[in-house]
This record gives C-alpha cells, structure tokens and sequence, in this order.
C-alpha cells in the first residue's frame, strides 16, 4: 500500500492531452531521481478533449496549435487501425507520450536499474475506473 500512496502523493504533472514538455520531462525526472517514485503513469481520459480537437483538425488560436502538433502523431497512429475513435486516439497518444519519456536518460537509467516503472492508463470516466494500457 505504501507505494499506491506515494504514487498518488507524487502527482505532479496535469498537461492537457498529457503531452511531454522539457519543463514537464524536468518535473517528471525531479520526481522519479529526487522524490524517488517508484511508478510514472501517463493517464489519458475519456473523451479527452485536447484529443478531440486534434482529430477535428480545425485552426485553433495562440499556442493552442502547439498541444495539437504534440497529439498530432498518436492521433495519425490511431487513424490506421480498425476502429478509429477517440479513445483509440487517447491510447495511442498515452502510448507515444511514454515513449518520450523513455527517451530521457535519467528515466532510461531509473527503468534500467529496476528503480522505477512506466505504464500507460486509460481512465474510464463512465465507469470511474483505470485501466492499464502498457
């Protein structure tokens, strides 16, 4: 149980579409080497709509183009298996935001000496549970 709670209590970082910044990446290296969590989920939702706007494919103002050029490649992955969706989309760009962290060599190395573990999740809104995707 110990670990559920420091997972938890290490929340750090709420992006919408859950995309990998440099500023991010940093708060997320600081909280796995320095706070020392022990699990780094990527959580994306239902009906995330930073996801939805992405496969809208409509001009969007300010640096919101920025989320959209992040979510842009999972959202292409997605388009090419059957049953194309939104959730499929979430999942996909779960997917792609881990890979991005797994390129972080402080992350590399946590994962490497068993220090720490990457997963994906989906959070069913509807019925208030996460599920694990990776």
């Amino acid at each position: 149980m110990p670990l559920v709670a420091r997972t938890f209590e290490l929340r750090l970082v709420q992006e919408a579409g859950n995309i990998v910044t440099p500023e991010e990446m940093g708060i997320i290296e600081y909280g796995t080497f320095v706070l020392g969590s022990k699990v780094l989920m990527v959580l994306g939702h239902e009906n995330c709509g930073a996801v939805k706007a992405t496969m809208d494919g409509k001009p969007v103002p300010g640096q919101i183009g920025s989320i959209i050029s992040a979510i842009k490649p999972a959202v292409e992955i997605a388009k090419g298996r059957d049953g194309y969706s939104v959730e499929s989309a979430v999942k996909a760009n779960v997917m792609e935001q881990i890979k991005i962290i797994n390129l972080s060599p402080v992350i590399t190395q946590l994962v490497q000496e068993n220090k720490l573990k990457t997963v994906g999740g989906y959070y069913d809104l509807d019925e208030g549970k996460v599920y694990l995707i990776s």
